[in-house]
């Protein structure tokens, strides 16, 4: 077992609304092994148990926990999730973790993949790389982020004077600004794949979004994509 805790996070205002939820974390849940805690951020005003045996299996036994948001969080909007993300509250929540998995519903890892999460363990920040008409740095929706730098940077700097509009490319500028440890381009899109292809990564961000024309070698890779949401604004 790690030193410190593992921790996937899922972070979704209204959890109990989203059809995909529960397979999708089961699935981190297998994929990442017993190491990893995964705890899911949702409004507790919105939140009903799922009737699903095997989530409550996974919760009963910890590895799967459930934590309630600020009562007025609001994360309808992607200015309203990068606000969120860059204010010290959630990074202080996690800070005890060795390393966060963050993820979304239209995220996913690839069971197939030889590689593992804790490959990248010696990243500060590892995600898809953005490509370069989009900004840059590496994108957020499956990530994996250092905590305690994370929640440094959320408190010694303030994202809403930035000329900023995301969370992630804010958190890398900071990131780079402060020497931190940032993978190269290929390392990063072994781990994710999202504006940028690259054959049989660990996962991916939106693929049938920015990746539709490859949408079937995708799908014979990881067939999991299957479970995704569609577009969202995050």
């Amino acid at each position: 077992m790690p030193s410190s805790p593992r921790l996937a996070t899922i972070i979704e205002s209204d959890g109990s609304a989203s059809a995909n939820l529960v397979p999708l974390m089961l699935h981190f849940a297998t994929v990442l092994g017993p190491a990893w805690s995964l705890v899911l951020f949702t409004l507790e005003a919105s939140w009903q148990m799922p009737y699903s045996p095997a989530f409550m299996r996974a919760v009963q036994g910890g590895q799967i926990q459930i934590r309630f948001l600020p009562p007025a969080t609001q994360l309808n909007s992607s200015h309203h999730v990068s606000d969120f993300l860059t204010r010290p509250w959630i990074w202080e929540q996690l800070e005890p973790a060795e390393r966060i998995l963050l993820f979304q519903l239209d995220s996913v890892l690839c069971a197939k993949s030889l590689s593992t999460v804790e490959a990248f363990f010696e990243y500060d920040f590892v995600g898809a790389p953005i490509d370069s008409r989009y900004g840059a740095g590496y994108n957020g929706g499956l990530s994996l982020r250092n905590p305690k730098l994370f929640a440094s940077i959320a408190r010694e700097e303030d994202f809403r004077q930035s000329a900023d509009e995301f969370e992630d490319q804010w958190f890398y500028a900071e990131a780079v600004k402060r020497g931190a440890a940032l993978p190269t381009q290929l390392v990063a899109q072994e781990f994710s794949v999202e504006t940028i292809y690259h054959a049989e990564p660990l996962g991916y961000h939106q693929p049938q979004r920015w990746q539709h024309e490859k949408m079937d070698e995708i799908m014979d890779w990881c067939p999991e994509v299957g479970m995704l949401v569609g577009r969202r604004a995050v």
